[in-house]
């Protein structure tokens, strides 16, 4: 059994030296699908796809695409586990959509490190830990 918060010395997606993390590995699909109806308690915009940041936001954009229009005109929603420097949400737009702006999309994570609803990342958050 995977613990959900684990403490020691590990390595951020940015490269930055973390005491602890949260392992979402530990979450089950009725978890994520808890968390995807929390989400859609909050978004009241539609959304056309979801799309999961690899590795992390992949069980999280299963549980939300239920949700999507599949309408092209709606924006996606682009997900992930974890934020705490926002370095993935970056490189995901970089990659996926360097011809949009950088507000192109609706983005939610399950946690924030810090608070992450600012530009340029404009990233919602479920749980965010106080800064």
């Amino acid at each position: 059994m995977t613990n959900l918060f684990a403490y020691g010395d590990f390595i951020s997606h940015a490269g930055k030296p973390l005491k602890w993390k949260i392992e979402c590995d530990a979450l089950t699909t009725n978890d994520w699908d808890c968390l995807a109806h929390m989400v859609m308690e909050r978004q009241k915009e539609p959304f056309k796809s979801v799309e999961g940041i690899p590795r992390g936001g992949v069980p999280f954009a299963n549980a939300l695409s239920k949700y999507a229009t599949g309408d092209e005109s709606h924006q996606p929603m682009i997900v992930d586990d974890i934020f705490t420097t926002g370095k993935s949400f970056t490189d995901y737009m970089k990659e996926n959509y360097p011809d949009k702006i950088s507000a192109y999309g609706y983005r939610w994570v399950v946690f924030a490190r810090k608070k992450s609803n600012v530009y340029p990342f404009s990233v919602r958050a479920l749980f965010t830990m106080e800064g």
